[in-house]
C-alpha cells in the first residue's frame, strides 16, 4: 500500500469524507488538468496484471471539442480535504487510447479510456526467436531485467521500463536459469513473456505509482497487515462482504526435468491439508523446468504452491475508498456482526468515483481469473476434438522433413527442411539452400550477415543485418535489394535444404563426392585392420611428430634422444612396475646413452638359442658370459686393448681355474713391460 500521511489516512476514515479526486494529462509540453468539478461518474480498476480506467468528462460548455486527448499520459489521484488542508494520493501512471464525445438531450460528455503499462506490454510482441542453449547461465532475475528493459533482443524495440527488486524479493530468481525451458518465439507476447519467467519463483510485478515496475514477494501470512477495515469507529468502515473457503486446484505440485536431461531431478510441494484430502479431491500439476538439483525442484514447487494458495482465497468486500491501495496488499477484515476475520491478499481493486460516488470493491486472490480460464480450456478439451490438441502444442521445436522429393544432380539431394515456430517456416543460418519458384530456375539461398559468393544470377541472399532480414538477389554482377514483385514470387517459393549425397548401408555411413576439410583437416585413404592404421604409400614430407624425445620424420625416420630432464626411452617388467614408474629396465638418459639398470642384461640369440648377455655381477661389475659352451670372441682388425685403471688387473673369475690360450689356439707371443712371474712351486712347459 502506498503511504499516506496521517491526516489523509484519518480524514478517509471518517463518517463523512470530503473526497478529492483529479486527473492531470501530458503529453510532451501540453499538460490538461480535470478535478471532481469536471469528471463525472468513472472507474478505475487494478487486477493482478492490469490497470485500466475509464474517466467520464462533462462537456456541456464544449472545451473539450477540439482537444485530442489521445497518447496522453494520465495520473488519477485521489484524496481528501483534512485538517492540513487538501491532499492527494497518485496512483500508477496510464495513458488515453481511445476518446469518445457522446451527445444526447440529457448530456454532453468525452470519454477517455487509460491503460497502464502491463497491459500496453501485452501489445508488444517479440521481433524474433529467443531459443537460449541448455548451457544457458541467464538466471530469471537476468531475463526479467531484459524483457522489462528492453534488453533482450527479442523485445529491443519496446518501450524500456524501470524494474525495481523490492526488499524480500525471492532470491530463487538470483539462482534459478530457465535454459532452454524458457523461449520466445517470434510474435510472442511481452507480458507473457514476464508471467512465465516470475511463475518460476514467489515474486510478482506490480506497476506502481513511481512509473516503474516493482518486482516484490507479497506477504500472505503473519500479523502485519497493510491495511485494516472493521466497523469499529476509529477504523476504516467496510459496507458489506462476503468469502467462501476454496479448495487450492492444484493441491500438490511436481516440478520434473524434461525427459532427456540428464541428470534428471524432482521437486515437490503439497498444501497444508493435502495429506487429509479425499483421493477424489487430490489434484496434482506437473510441471517441466530446466533443474539442477532437487533441491532446486523443491524450490520451485513451493513457489507454486504459494501462489495457488494465494490465488485461490476467495472473498470480497465493499468498503469508502481507500486512497492508498495497491493490488497484492496484505489486508485484514473484521466483521464484528458475524464475529470473524479475514485475511488475504488483494488480487483486484475496484474503485468508482464521481459526483455521488466514492466506493472501492476489493477480492482476495485471483481465483475468479484463473478459474475462468481453467473451465474453458478443459472445456475445450473435454467437449470438441480441437481440445485434444493443446497439450500436444507445447513443444521445444517442431521440425517436418517432407518425402518425395526429386534428387538433383550428382553431387546433392534436396531435403524439403522447415522449422514450424510462431511465423511459420524459420531458415537457419549459414546453412546452404535452394530455392525453387513457381516457372523458373532453381537458385541457391543464404542466410547470413556476410555476402555469399553467389553461384549464377538469381541467387537469393537473406542479410541478417536488418531486422526483419532483406532479401536480396544476384544480378550477375552485385546484391540488390529485392522489388515488391520480386518478394511476392519469393513469397510463394518452395525453400529446400541441400544435403550432401550419402549412402546408409550395412557396411556403414558412406560419404560421396567431395569431401570437405573440417578444424582437423583431412587424411590421406587408410586400412584399418586388426587393429592397425596402415599408412598410404604417399609420404607427407617433414616432420610428424617430435615431443619428449622421440622424433617421427618423413626422411629419417624415428629417432630417439634425450633431454628436458626426460629419459626418452624405457622398459619395464610389466604393467604394475610402468604404473608406479620403477624400477626401469632399460633407458635412454638425458645424456642420449643406452642404460641398462640393476640387474638387467643384454642378451644374445641365434635365431631362437640364448648364446650369451652382458649384464651386472655380484659385486657390481660388467660381467660378459657366453652359453652353452661357447666361446667368447673379441674380435678386430686393430689391438682390444684393456683399460684397467688405478693399478688394476685384468684377471679371471677365479683363482687358478682359467688358462690364456689353449692347445688349439695359441697366442703367438707376448709382451711384457716387466718379468713374467710363475708362482713358486708352478711348473714351466716347453
Amino acid at each position: 500500500m502506498r503511504g499516506l500521511s496521517s491526516s489523509l489516512e484519518a480524514a478517509q476514515k471518517g463518517l463523512a469524507v470530503n473526497a478529492l479526486y483529479k486527473i492531470v494529462l501530458t503529453k510532451g509540453a501540453t499538460t490538461y488538468t480535470y478535478d471532481r468539478t469536471r469528471i463525472l461518474p468513472s472507474s478505475h480498476d487494478e487486477e493482478t496484471y492490469s490497470h485500466r480506467a475509464t474517466i467520464v468528462l462533462h462537456n456541456r460548455d464544449g472545451a473539450l471539442d477540439d482537444i485530442d486527448l489521445k497518447g496522453f499520459k494520465g495520473v488519477l489521484s485521489y484524496g481528501a480535504i483534512t485538517t492540513d488542508g487538501e491532499e492527494y494520493s497518485a496512483t500508477a501512471p496510464m495513458w488515453a487510447i481511445d476518446q469518445q464525445f457522446d451527445s444526447d438531450p440529457n448530456k454532453l460528455t468525452c470519454s477517455l479510456e487509460l491503460r497502464g503499462a502491463l497491459d500496453l506490454m501485452a501489445d508488444d510482441q517479440a521481433c524474433q526467436s529467443y531459443i537460449p542453449e541448455d548451457d544457458d547461465t541467464k538466471t530469471v532475475k537476468d531475463l526479467v531485467n531484459g524483457v522489462l528493459a528492453a534488453t533482450l533482443d527479442c523485445f529491443g524495440h519496446c518501450a524500456p521500463f524501470d524494474v525495481v527488486w523490492d526488499t524480500g524479493y525471492d532470491s530463487l530468481a538470483d539462482t534459478y536459469k530457465p535454459k532452454g525451458g524458457f523461449r520466445v518465439y517470434v510474435g510472442g507476447n511481452r507480458l507473457a513473456a514476464l508471467r512465465r519467467l516470475l511463475d518460476y519463483t514467489s515474486n510478482i510485478a506490480r506497476w506502481e505509482a513511481d512509473g516503474k515496475v516493482h518486482i516484490l514477494k507479497p506477504v500472505t501470512t503473519g500479523e502485519t497487515y497493510d491495511y485494516e477495515y472493521s466497523l469499529d469507529k476509529a477504523d476504516h468502515k467496510f459496507f458489506s462482504k462476503a468469502y467462501r473457503n476454496t479448495l487450492v486446484i492444484p493441491n500438490r505440485i511436481y516440478v520434473i526435468s524434461y525427459e532427456d536431461d540428464d541428470p534428471s531431478y524432482l521437486g515437490v510441494a503439497s498444501t497444508d491439508d493435502y495429506s487429509s484430502l479425499p483421493d477424489e479431491l487430490k489434484k496434482i500439476g506437473y510441471i517441466q523446468a530446466k533443474l539442477e538439483s532437487n533441491n532446486q525442484a523443491d524450490s520451485i514447487a513451493e513457489a507454486l504452491i504459494a501462489k495457488a494458495e494465494m490465488w485461490s482465497k476467495r472473498g470480497a468486500a465493499e468498503v469508502p475508498l481507500n486512497v492508498g491501495a495497491e493490488v497484492f496488499d496484505y489486508v485484514k477484515v473484521t466483521d464484528s456482526r458475524q464475529g470473524d476475520q479475514r485475511t488475504g491478499n488483494l488480487g483486484y481493486v475496484h474503485r468508482r468515483f464521481g459526483q455521488d460516488k466514492w466506493t472501492m470493491t476489493f477480492g482476495f486472490g485471483n481465483w475468479l481469473e484463473v478459474l475462468r480460464y481453467r473451465e474453458l480450456l478443459n472445456k475445450l478439451e473435454t467437449y470438441t476434438d480441437q481440445g485434444n490438441y493443446f497439450p500436444r502444442l507445447e513443444v521445444g521445436a517442431l521440425y517436418s522433413y517432407l518425402d518425395d522429393i526429386r534428387d538433383g544432380p550428382d553431387l546433392y539431394i534436396r531435403q524439403n527442411y522447415l522449422h514450424l515456430d510462431a511465423t511459420g517456416v524459420y531458415v537457419s543460418e549459414n546453412t546452404l539452400y535452394a530455392v525453387r519458384v513457381p516457372g523458373e530456375a532453381e537458385h541457391n539461398l543464404w542466410k547470413q550477415d556476410s555476402a555469399p559468393t553467389a553461384e549464377e544470377a538469381g541467387d537469393f541472399w537473406l542479410d541478417t543485418n536488418y531486422t526483419p532480414n532483406k532479401v536480396k538477389i544476384w544480378d550477375g554482377d552485385s546484391w540488390e535489394e529485392a522489388t515488391a514483385e520480386e518478394l511476392e514470387e519469393f513469397g510463394r517459393a518452395t525453400i529446400l535444404r541441400r544435403l550432401k549425397s550419402v549412402a546408409l548401408t550395412a557396411d556403414g555411413l558412406v560419404v560421396l563426392d567431395q569431401v570437405q576439410e573440417g578444424t582437423y583437416g583431412l587424411v590421406k585413404a587408410t586400412a584399418i585392420s586388426a587393429g592397425k592404421i596402415l599408412l598410404s604409400e604417399t609420404v607427407k614430407d617433414g616432420k610428424w611428430y617430435e615431443q619428449s624425445g622421440v622424433v617421427l620424420d618423413a626422411t629419417y625416420g624415428i629417432s630417439i634422444y634425450g633431454g628436458q630432464g626426460v629419459n626418452a626411452f624405457r622398459t619395464f617388467a610389466d604393467a604394475d612396475t610402468y604404473a608406479a614408474g620403477t624400477p626401469v629396465l632399460v633407458y635412454i638418459g638425458t645424456d642420449g646413452k643406452l642404460c641398462i639398470n640393476g640387474e638387467s642384461t643384454l642378451r644374445f640369440y641365434d635365431d631362437t638359442d640364448y648364446i650369451g648377455c652382458i649384464g651386472v655381477g655380484d659385486s657390481g661389475e660388467i660381467v660378459f658370459t657366453s652359453q652353452n659352451s661357447n666361446d667368447m670372441v673379441f674380435e678386430s682388425e686393430k689391438d682390444i686393448i684393456f683399460y684397467p685403471t688405478l693399478n688394476g688387473y685384468v684377471k679371471p673369475a677365479s683363482d687358478n681355474n682359467t688358462r690364456l690360450g689353449s692347445t688349439a689356439k695359441q697366442f703367438y707371443g707376448g709382451y711384457f713391460k716387466s718379468r713374467l712371474k710363475i708362482p713358486e712351486g708352478t711348473d714351466l712347459y716347453d
